[in-house]
């Protein structure tokens, strides 16, 4: 869904970056800003390092270097996408979608909307209720045992949200009924069935019970495992208005974290493989809950990783779904591995016999998953041209989703190396080398990059609705120091800007970030504040931006033997100070608020003093080509300036 930017506006107004990362790590006051401990998984620290700015609504750590704003964490934190999080933001501040454009549409979206909150409703009664009959169990229950066995502890129960249905026939009927839910409405939510003869019957009936989540953490389906005999074996819910298994990843909305954290995620294929295999430390797992693999599913994955990793049943079953869901990871630009576990066991049942370790190592070891689909193709491969013809004619459909051209050619190479045949004969016999080069139509919709353009405020200059990343890394130290001093107030930009130092500064990226800050400074002055969250997710280096009492310390150090000092005016100092004081986080003593204008002033002539002698040096070329006297005038003024800085004139 595409929202009007008054509406994005409105909602980054009514949110509050401290209280989402709140729900995450203890954050404490320091200053006026708050520092806490890294909650992102692949940073485990025990001293506090990350810091929170309510004011700029940016974060920033100080051991991982993770930076970003609100959209960014829930993007990395929970792996939501810019639409995703806008709903979820709107949804704690209370601020209604925003309605449609016709009476007529604007009904029937109000009808449908509130009957999904009827659902959610029910759903959410439905979980306590199985949450409520487990821990009701006697210890030596039947049910207990059977996750004893399982090696299910309380804290994974816990987690998932594990539950029981009970062996009765209208146990959740009566629970939802004695709590004002329709049954019309529990039966639309899946969670009953109506009786031929009236009345309803509960549909999970003596069942483990595993709740599915959305993004959002909000249950909207549930999924059943027989405990003794009985059929099916595993009973999912049926689509719903709130529920669709082509668009839901068992265990995404408490996995989407480590999913980023470790750039791979893991697939396997029921819920209780996802579980175990979380208990044992592979965190970063989903399940596709016996449906086929769907873009929608690749679409999800890929805003959290490009890295896919199948971990496949070792019956034909578990081979089949690798081959089906090859040219739909493929088709969406992913990078799919694929790791079938020997004597035909599951995943649950690789951990129990041979440990965590084991399966760690051999998802190190997995291969493409190209490779292994083809090695399945080739088992009976003798060379006859006949079967080059067939396995030709298999594979061409795949070659026709492959996104990336690159790994098409690649595939190509591999697959005629295997086959023992020339690459011009395969490259015809898959369709010709305008077919085969053909690029397959990807959706992007739903893209967090494409859409991240909603972070512009409404006066915002164009250029931060950019997509490509300003690169930062390859700048000198000198003016990374300079950029991150001038942007953190507006009373340090004011200095730069009276400085004219723009002009003489030298990396593209650099000037491109500066070029941003001084639009946003003279058109939207009062936004100023809010600079930081813009840019975190627009260039390359994140913690370049951020100047803090750290970074004034290092740049002391080395201040006095690098650089020389310039007298202020104290009238300007005072006025500084207290522009400073109005817009910053950080509560500065009189003293260090001094030394960071001295370093800015001091930085600013290190650049003027750098820009100068690379135009000296420009001079001397020309004048070792074509001596001329206006020249050898410029190269005398340039020197006299560098000097004049040298010596504190400037």
């Amino acid at each position: 869904m595409r929202f009007p930017q008054e509406y994005i506006e409105k909602v980054i107004e009514a949110s509050n970056l401290v209280d989402i990362i709140s729900q995450f790590t203890q954050l404490k006051r320091s200053g006026n800003g708050l520092m806490g401990r890294c909650p992102f998984p692949s940073h485990a620290e025990r001293t506090a390092s990350f810091s929170v700015s309510e004011t700029k609504q940016v974060y920033h750590c100080f051991g991982c270097g993770k930076s970003g704003n609100v959209f960014s964490f829930l993007r990395d934190y929970q792996g939501m996408s810019f639409p995703e999080a806008v709903e979820y933001l709107a949804d704690r501040a209370s601020i209604a979608l925003p309605e449609p454009a016709t009476q007529t549409s604007q009904d029937q979206e109000q009808i449908r909307k509130e009957k999904r909150k009827l659902i959610q409703h029910a759903n959410r009664l439905a979980l306590l209720f199985f949450q409520q009959t487990l821990k009701k169990l006697p210890v030596q229950h039947p049910v207990r045992d059977y996750l004893k066995k399982r090696g299910l502890d309380s804290s994974i129960i816990e987690t998932f949200y594990i539950g029981y249905a009970p062996a009765d026939w209208d146990g959740l009927v009566q629970y939802l009924n004695s709590h004002g839910v329709s049954m019309k409405v529990a039966e639309e939510a899946q969670l009953i069935k109506a009786k031929q003869g009236g009345g309803y019957f509960d549909l999970f009936r003596d069942r483990l019970i595993f709740p599915i989540f959305n993004h959002l953490g909000e249950p909207i389906a549930f999924g059943g495992r027989i405990i003794f005999d009985g059929q099916p074996k595993y009973l999912n819910s049926p689509e719903t208005p709130v529920f669709s298994k082509s668009k839901t990843l068992y265990g995404l909305n408490e996995t989407a974290k480590y999913i980023r954290s470790e750039d791979l995620v893991v697939i396997v294929e029921g819920y209780m493989d996802a579980v175990a295999l979380y208990q044992a430390g592979i965190k970063n797992v989903v399940a596709i809950m016996g449906t086929a693999m769907t873009s929608d599913h690749c679409k999800m994955m890929k805003r959290m990783t490009p890295h896919v990793l199948m971990l496949l049943d070792g019956d034909q079953a578990g081979r089949s779904a690798a081959e089906r869901s090859l040219p739909i990871l493929l088709s969406q630009g992913l990078y799919p591995r694929g790791l079938i576990l020997p004597d035909n066991q599951d995943p649950d049942d690789f951990v129990k016999a041979q440990g965590a370790h084991a399966l760690k190592a051999e998802i190190e070891k997995s291969q493409d998953l190209f490779r292994l689909v083809l090695e399945q193709w080739m088992v009976s491969y003798k060379g006859e041209a006949q079967q080059k013809v067939q396995l030709a004619d298999r594979a061409r459909p795949l070659f026709d989703q492959i996104a990336d051209e690159r790994l098409k050619k690649l595939y190509v190479q591999e697959m005629a190396a295997q086959m023992q045949v020339a690459i011009p004969w395969l490259v015809e016999a898959l369709g010709g080398r305008s077919q085969l080069l053909k690029k397959p139509s990807i959706s992007t919709e739903n893209s967090f990059a494409s859409s991240n353009v909603g972070l512009k405020a409404k006066a915002m200059p164009e250029i931060l609705i950019e997509k490509n990343e300003i690169e930062l890394k390859s700048a000198s130290h000198i003016e990374k120091m300079l950029l991150s001093l001038s942007i953190k107030s507006r009373a340090n930009f004011q200095i730069f800007l009276d400085s004219k130092a723009e002009t003489l500064m030298t990396h593209p990226g650099v000037c491109s970030v500066f070029k941003i800050a001084e639009d946003l400074y003279r058109q939207v002055p009062e936004k100023f504040d809010k600079l930081l969250s813009l840019l975190v997710t627009k260039v390359d280096q994140p913690e370049v931006l951020f100047f803090n009492d750290r970074s004034l310390n290092q740049a002391l150090k080395i201040q006095s033997t690098a650089f020389s000092g310039i007298s202020h005016d104290e009238n300007s100092f005072a006025d500084n100070k207290a522009n400073f004081s109005s817009t910053s986080d950080e509560v500065i003593s009189d003293e260090d608020f001094e030394k960071e204008t001295q370093l800015l002033k001091d930085c600013i002539k290190r650049v003027r003093e750098s820009g100068l002698k690379d135009q000296l040096k420009k001079l001397a070329l020309e004048m070792k080509d074509k001596p001329q006297a206006d020249t050898m005038d410029k190269m005398k003024r340039l020197q006299d300036e560098i000097r004049g800085l040298n010596q504190g004139k400037v």
